[in-house]
């Protein structure tokens, strides 16, 4: 068993309830905390209640799971009998073989969490073009990962070669689903396949060892470009297409209707300049268009 969305919001700061349902308020986003399968019947009178309440800009959510093909997606798998030889993708079989034969997989402590990771952490987010001032200190890093290991349900996964660490991985285990969360890794490793094996035990372990229904890593990505979509397909998961519903705040009506958000797109010299706010500027627009072909 695992814990549900209400019993795990227990642990967690930013909660907005709405309608007895648990939100997270993360980046002025309003995220339901359910994941999407769970998800029905939203009451949008609510959504904009609580819109008014908060400093959120616009509301998403994911309802009509598994259906039709579509412009929005999660990257899933729910094969009980994942195996490398069902993997239909014959580099993805490769790639597996040879990361299990290079890295070990293992659980990590939260005490040693941040020691291990946070090189790779702040590397990875340089190449994002997100400014190093701009990045959590060592100090800060550490305390959030602890106070996450709080959560009942929150677990840290690790791929070494040898002794040293290659790629590392969240996971948060809520309503019998596991959601990947920060999921990176060190270029200068990459010819081990650490990804690859790191996924492929993770995949294997929690549905085929704990039963899980599925597992994921997401709504698929906007705010930059990212291969990790492509990866997990090679890997033996899939899309579950569905709906993505929005509620816009007034200023975040006022940024697209005007035009305004269509003109700042327009000034790609911003992208050098600002490149996180270009970035979360060009995923709300992405957001709002997808909505709008459902």
């Amino acid at each position: 068993m695992t814990l549900t969305s209400i019993e795990w919001a227990k642990y967690y700061d930013n909660i907005i309830w709405i309608e007895n349902s648990p939100w997270e308020l993360r980046n002025r986003l309003l995220i339901p905390i359910s994941p999407p399968h769970a998800i029905n019947n939203i009451n949008r009178i609510e959504v904009k209640e609580a819109l008014s309440r908060t400093s959120a800009l616009l509301a998403y959510w994911t309802d009509n799971w598994n259906s039709e093909q579509s412009q929005w997606w999660w990257t899933v798998c729910n094969n009980k009998n994942y195996a490398i030889e069902n993997i239909q993708n014959p580099t993805g079989r490769r790639a597996i073989r040879k990361g299990l034969e290079n890295c070990s997989i293992n659980q990590i402590e939260p005490e040693r969490f941040a020691e291990l990771t946070y090189k790779i952490f702040f590397k990875s987010l340089l190449s994002y073009n997100v400014p190093e001032t701009k990045i959590m200190s060592y100090q800060k890093y550490q305390e959030t990962i602890i106070k996450q290991s709080n959560y009942a349900g929150f677990e840290m996964w690790g791929a070494f070669v040898e002794s040293e660490l290659a790629s590392y991985a969240t996971c948060l285990v809520i309503d019998n689903v596991a959601l990947f969360g920060s999921t990176k890794s060190d270029p200068e490793f990459h010819k081990y396949y650490p990804n690859n094996a790191l996924f492929y035990h993770l995949t294997k372990h929690y549905l085929g060892e704990r039963g899980i229904l599925y597992v994921t890593n997401g709504p698929r990505t906007l705010l930059h470009s990212t291969t990790i979509n492509d990866f997990l397909i090679k890997m033996g998961y899939r899309r579950a297409y569905s709906r993505l519903n929005i509620e816009l705040s007034n200023k975040a009506k006022l940024l697209f209707n005007s035009g305004i958000g269509r003109a700042i797109q327009k000034l790609k010299f911003l992208k050098s300049i600002l490149p996180n706010h270009f970035s979360k500027l060009n995923g709300f627009m992405n957001l709002v268009d997808i909505s709008k072909t459902f």
